[in-house]
């Protein structure tokens, strides 16, 4: 079998195999097509639970939740409060050997790109270097930036929508402006306000903002200015106009000073300007993000400014409209194709790992749109969704065909791979509220602050942050606050386990839960009994294909007609799905379902010419990159080569 002296990995997160073959078929996807056609190419079953973090470990360990010690997409460590947990993005808590650390062993030198689990950077630089590390994507639930100095903002007339970190929608009041200098002349009298960037999470600079009038027509103008003087502004837009990259000082919420940069947009402006968006970008890092530190220069000159994650929030909150969301994918879709081209063009260069995540958060937006089970499936709009599904997908393989004019196929092995499949999501049940009524976990609601204030002495079990497939029972001994005596541990275990199969969503009557199992079985789930297994909840369940479970509990306020009010817990159990207003695509389901299958293409040298119906196994993809390269298993693989996708030959 020939080898492969070169690695290309180009980790597209939740490529779905059915759309990436659909829009190959019809050329919309000619580079990704040209990978497949002489390659080998296959459905694969993804990790228990098929989430971002526990995938992408298993792609390039060859080793399951239970090995990786990654089994969701929180980690909650031994010892540690049962409602405690930790990104588990972060690189020092996977406990199993990757394959670029392999290849490191035998003297092969690799680039990691935005890589998930590769954060804090640590890869020395005899051993290759790194460009940036993703940590959470954009959910609501969680926001932990790495690099950015502060997510985004609006300003206008009226208080919008804010789902994600509240202060970021700031009503603001503009009022007849004075002592302005150098004002362009205005057919209307001027207004004026002030705006923050940004308004919360960090401190930055404040601008003023003057609302100009070029005609009789209307306002048609915003001038941003650190000042009163128009002639030092870093911004002058019209409706719909983006300013340039804007670099500025900043104080992060931890005190320490920062150095950022952003952009402003005028995302609408009436004539009357009584209704606007005025919205500023991310504040992105403008300080070092690679390693070596020198190298960042480089990478931007090859690929624009590094911009963290995209803001799919923006565009669910009603600030900006849809085809302004798909530009910020296609940005990132384009720094991306950048700054891989950057890593592949050095000689010093062996093996390249590089990963990309809107086709996942586009999907995530919309893909209720295109599920016919889906209450969000519309027939006579389905074709306008998968039209902006495929511009996702089209985005990414153009930046693969960027990528591909410096890659020599004879020589080199590219393998695309995603990591979970999607299913859409119709509603979130409130798991932790569901506990209590099961009499499993007991709590208050602070009415002050709305935090929840658990009581330890009556609660049995806790799920591990955020409620996606894992249960803590609270063991007495194990646990800081136990309260379940050891005896009665696999009787816990099965109260659990029996609550959550007789869940119930009440418009519906089918089950919420599709299947849960104690741990001692979680081997049926391929998590084994290794060194992460610690880690591993007492009872693990994977929930049906329509539901994702709500991390919250939420306040509600009952008003009385002499105009008082009491606060108390929000009766809801279940928190409806909107098209266009939240999430409609999730991927929580069993990783078994079809749905859930992510893809795997493979093309070069030793690499058979097979389309395989068959799913394989996530494991199986670290060895058999591997056993192509010629190079050694991650030490602490669990999967095999797959015979299928090798060529047989002489070397």
């Amino acid at each position: 079998m020939a080898k492969a002296k070169k690695l290309l990995m180009l980790g597209v997160d939740a490529a779905l195999p059915d759309y990436v073959k659909r829009f190959a078929a019809e050329g919309s996807l000619p580079n990704i097509a040209r990978l497949m056609q002489g390659g080998f190419s296959t459905r694969v079953i993804p990790t228990f639970p098929p989430l971002t973090a526990a995938a992408w470990c298993a792609i390039v360990t060859g080793a399951g939740p239970g090995t990786c010690g990654i089994p969701s997409l929180m980690v909650r460590m031994p010892g540690e409060e049962l409602n405690s947990w930790q990104t588990s993005f972060d690189k020092r808590l996977l406990m199993a050997e990757t394959l670029w650390e392999s290849e490191n062993r035998v003297g092969r030198r690799v680039a990691l790109i935005n890589w998930p689990v590769t954060w804090p950077m640590e890869l020395p630089e005899e051993h290759g270097i790194q460009i940036a590390a993703s940590l959470n994507p954009p959910f609501r639930y969680f926001y932990m930036p790495l690099w950015d100095v502060a997510g985004s903002a609006v300003f206008a007339p009226e208080k919008l929508p804010c789902d994600q970190v509240p202060g970021r929608a700031v009503p603001v009041a503009p009022t007849p402006a004075t002592d302005w200098k150098n004002l362009p002349a205005s057919a209307l009298p001027p207004l004026e306000f002030t705006i923050d960037v940004p308004p919360v999470y960090a401190k930055g600079p404040r601008y003023h903002v003057v609302i100009t009038a070029s005609g009789a027509a209307g306002y048609d103008a915003m001038t941003i200015a650190p000042s009163k003087d128009a002639a030092k502004a870093v911004a002058v837009l019209s409706p719909g106009g983006w300013s340039d990259w804007i670099e500025e000082d900043f104080t992060d919420k931890d005190g320490k000073p920062r150095r950022g940069r952003f952009r402003l947009h005028l995302a609408a402006l009436s004539a009357d300007a009584t209704a606007f968006h005025l919205f500023h970008s991310a504040v992105n890092t403008a300080e070092s993000y690679t390693l070596p530190p020198s190298i960042t220069p480089e990478v931007e000159a090859a690929a624009g400014p590094y911009i963290e994650v995209d803001d799919p929030w923006s565009f669910m909150d009603g600030w900006l409209e849809l085809p302004t969301y798909m530009d910020q994918l296609r940005q990132l879709a384009d720094w991306w194709g950048g700054a891989t081209k950057y890593a592949l063009q050095r000689e010093d260069i062996d093996s390249v790992y590089t990963w990309v995540g809107t086709v996942d958060h586009l999907q995530h937006v919309m893909y209720g749109a295109l599920d016919p089970s889906s209450p969000h499936y519309d027939p006579q709009r389905v074709e306008y969704w998968t039209d902006i599904l495929r511009q996702g997908y089209v985005q990414v393989d153009n930046a693969v065909g960027r990528i591909l004019k410096d890659v020599d196929l004879d020589e080199t092995l590219v393998v695309l791979v995603s990591d979970h499949g999607f299913s859409a999501l119709a509603s979130s049940p409130y798991m932790k509220k569901f506990l209590k009524e099961a009499g499993l976990l007991a709590y208050t609601i602070d009415p002050a602050t709305g935090e929840m204030v658990i009581d330890w002495s009556k609660t049995k079990c806790f799920p591990l942050e955020p409620c996606h497939a894992h249960l803590f029972v609270n063991l007495r001994g194990r646990d800081p606050h136990g309260c379940v005596d050891p005896a009665d541990y696999e009787k816990v275990q099965n109260e659990i386990i029996d609550a959550l199969l007789a869940w119930r969503d009440p418009e519906t009557g089918e089950r919420v839960v599709e299947v849960a199992l104690p741990r001692q079985l979680a081997s049926q789930f391929g998590v084994y009994e290794r060194q992460g297994f610690e880690r591993v909840g007492d009872v693990l369940f994977a929930i049906r294909r329509r539901y994702m479970n709500c991390p919250f509990v939420y306040r509600a306020a009952v008003k009385y007609r002499d105009g008082t009010e009491r606060v108390i817990e929000s009766p809801e159990m279940f928190e409806p799905a909107v098209l266009g207003r939240h999430f409609t695509g999730v991927h929580t389901a069993l990783p078994h379902e079809p749905d859930m299958h992510c893809l795997l293409v493979m093309h070069g040298p030793g690499v058979a010419a097979v389309e395989r119906d068959i799913p394989a196994n996530i494991i199986d993809i670290a060895p058999t990159v591997a056993a192509l390269l010629g190079v050694p298993q991650p030490k602490d693989c669990e999967g095999n080569v797959m015979g299928a996708a090798v060529a047989s030959g002489p070397e």
